[in-house]
């Protein structure tokens, strides 16, 4: 059944349970309660209401909803803004925060949980392939678009380079069986090179020794990322943007088409 006369089809909420993160949404056109559920996350310039209008056409074509996160800079110390790439920062739990605010999201329209999907562009793509690795299960679909640094899956290297002890450093384990089966797209533009890539100093509460492991350009972290999840994923695809630097619209249009085909299969 179609959304009733009057009531809102899309809006931005406060998390209930801490009103320090908000979140945008959008119902399915068809107000019906079993349809997919797109998450587009956000990248440091904290998008996230962008994130959310680049799908509308998806949503209204899949007959889909969305759900935007807006994780801001500073919730725990000030100047912190990178916490909610690596999962966590002190005090905060980003997986049980987007956990939380899916909870709210179907108290405002129901969705189907089986068909949960996740997007992350640049530090959202830091969050998205990190959260599948852990919580792969959950999810019908991923696409990563030209993100930063990048998790290997390799036990021999420390998180969050790689996967060693990254039940210690998130209380979880590494999701292999989700990992399994899920459809992974990862993107990146063509012209995407050393341009705003952040290397951290032993100060950092994030410096790695081994972030460089990955390569040294985005296009060159993307495509171990790629082989790296080959070793553990039976379904990754990869997809380079012509003409595109480190731009979040034509790598979104990207994400959108290959989204379409997944939810229509």
């Amino acid at each position: 059944m179609p959304p009733e006369p009057g009531l809102a089809r899309a809006g931005e909420t406060a998390l209930p349970s801490d009103s320090r993160f908000r979140f945008a949404w959008r119902m399915p056109p068809s107000g019906r309660p079993d349809r997919p559920l797109l998450i587009a996350v956000h990248g440091s310039d904290r998008n996230w209401l962008a994130c959310r209008e680049a799908f509308v056409p998806l949503a209204d074509r899949c007959d889909i909803s969305l759900l935007a996160p807006l994780f801001p800079e500073g919730v725990s110390t000030p100047g912190m803004a990178d916490g909610y790439k690596f999962l966590r920062e002190p005090g905060v739990d980003y997986i049980a925060l987007l956990h939380a605010m899916l909870a709210a999201f179907a108290e405002i329209s129901p969705f189907d949980s089986r068909r949960l999907f996740l997007f992350g562009f640049s530090g959202g793509a830091q969050f998205a392939h990190r959260y599948a690795l852990v919580e792969a299960t959950r999810l019908a679909g991923l696409v990563v678009a030209a993100p930063g640094n990048v998790t290997l899956v390799d036990d021999t290297l420390p998180w969050w380079a790689g996967t060693k002890d990254m039940d210690r450093a998130l209380g979880r384990r590494l999701d292999r069986a989700g990992l399994g089966t899920l459809p992974v797209h990862l993107i990146v533009g063509s012209k995407d090179f050393s341009e705003g890539l952040v290397e951290r100093g032993p100060d950092d509460p994030y410096y790695s020794p081994h972030s460089q492991l990955g390569g040294a350009t985005r296009r060159e972290r993307i495509a171990s990322l790629a082989r790296s999840l080959k070793s553990v994923a039976g379904n990754v695809s990869e997809e380079t943007v012509e003409g595109a630097g480190h731009d979040f619209a034509p790598l979104a249009a990207a994400a959108a088409t290959w989204l379409e085909r997944m939810m229509r299969d």
